[in-house]
């Protein structure tokens, strides 16, 4: 969808009572809602499907209306759902942060009628006790985990596959008074760096995340991007520069890298520039990305994204290499369905340019409960009881700013 600015209005509302008041809008009206930032961006965009989103039964990406998609980790129970751009608004907080009031100034791109902009204004509040009663998955146990971690380096200690990334959830009580727009806007100004995204439909449920992995960028007829994320430790008091990596952290994103250029290799693509290692910062946690970039004005590859999603998700870095028997154990061991944790999801050809993400540092929130979901690459050099402990400091990436820690 090419940008065409239809209407700039101010509000009388802060960007945080517009954000809420569009999800409680999305919910009365049974409408598919995506509110997201892009990495490095200032501007919100509030994308609505007023039908409430539609199931994808196979994914061909350029077949695909302008919109948001969101990917489960597997298809099962939980479908491939793509919200089509009815009406599409952006915010800029920059903006909006210099003004006394705080009003905020929308700018439609797609623009509803005058009367579905006063549902929207008029909308009450955001209704909890109407989510998800049945999500009572109780919260992986510290034994239980490492317990599964240790399964897994005995396994890959007998040469069954290289690395795994099991997961875990936890979950955290609240009282149904969670202020989804205020989470929103801290998450962005705390993570600059990531894709913050707040989706919610009757068939998805309620999401937040503020993910720091591209899965892949596609700019059509221009470039296409995927990136290599893996090693974590946590940000301390020297520079980017100083920091320094383990063996089992760079060979854990040596094997990501290994696998993203081994899907060039099955599509017979040897043109690409290869960007890093370098040491990026994802709030208060550092991770190892490599990127990688493909010309597409020189190549004639137009379902180069679609080709490329499916042989890149599950990455090795949400689920393990190979990818066969590290998915097999993952699905034996784990004792929680991911849902849309380590899926994907993003805006599609809006402005030329799909960009889905690898939904990481993601929570449901339910009735009365957020589960937060969290994984750790493990490889032979592992150590279990470190693999829960970084778990837990992704868990509190997002616990923080919902809970206001």
């Amino acid at each position: 969808m090419e940008k065409e600015t239809l209407d700039i209005k101010q509000t009388q509302l802060t960007a945080e009572e517009y954000l809420n008041k569009s999800l409680a809008f999305a919910q009365q009206f049974n409408a598919a809602l995506a509110i997201y930032r892009l990495p490095n961006d200032s501007k919100v965009q509030i994308l609505c499907d007023l039908t409430g989103g539609k199931y994808i039964e196979e994914l061909n990406l350029e077949d695909l209306s302008s919109g948001f998609l969101m990917h489960p980790f597997q298809t099962g129970s939980d479908k491939i759902v793509h919200f089509d751009a009815e009406f599409l608004a952006e915010i800029d907080l920059e903006i909006s942060s210099l003004n006394a009031d705080k009003r905020i100034s929308l700018e439609w791109r797609k623009s509803p009628d005058e009367e579905l902009e006063e549902k929207i204004r008029n909308a009450k509040t955001f209704n909890f006790t109407l989510l998800n009663k049945n999500h009572k998955s109780p919260s992986t146990t510290a034994a239980e985990y490492i317990k599964m971690v240790e399964q897994g380096i005995e396994l890959i200690k007998n040469e069954q596959f290289y690395k795994a990334v099991p997961s875990k959830i936890k979950n955290i009580e609240h009282q149904n008074d969670i202020n989804l727009g205020q989470a929103f806007i801290n998450a962005c100004r705390k993570y600059p760096n990531a894709f913050v995204n707040l989706t919610y439909s009757a068939s998805t449920g309620l999401w937040f995340g503020a993910s720091p992995e591209t899965l892949i960028e596609d700019q059509k007829g221009e470039y296409f991007k995927t990136m290599a994320l893996a090693g974590t430790q946590q940000k301390s008091d020297k520079s980017i520069a100083e920091t320094t990596w383990t063996q089992k952290e760079i060979e854990e994103q040596a094997f990501v890298s290994r696998y993203i250029i081994n899907c060039f290799k099955k599509i017979r693509l040897r043109e690409f520039d290869e960007i890093g290692p370098k040491t990026i910062q994802a709030g208060n946690l550092l991770h190892l990305k490599t990127t990688f970039k493909v010309n597409t004005s020189s190549i004639n590859f137009p379902e180069l994204g679609s080709v490329m999603l499916k042989l890149l998700h599950p990455t090795s870095a949400v689920c393990g290499m190979p990818k066969e028997p590290a998915l097999k154990f993952l699905l034996a061991e784990e004792n929680h369905n991911r849902s849309y944790f380590s899926g994907f999801l993003g805006p599609v050809h809006l402005e030329g340019l799909s960009h889905l993400f690898v939904n990481l540092r993601c929570c449901q929130i339910n009735h009365q409960s957020v589960k937060f979901y969290a994984g750790a690459g493990i490889t032979e050099d592992s150590k279990p009881e470190k693999e829960w402990e970084e778990t837990e400091m992704k868990c509190e990436v997002l616990s923080n700013i919902i809970f206001g820690n």
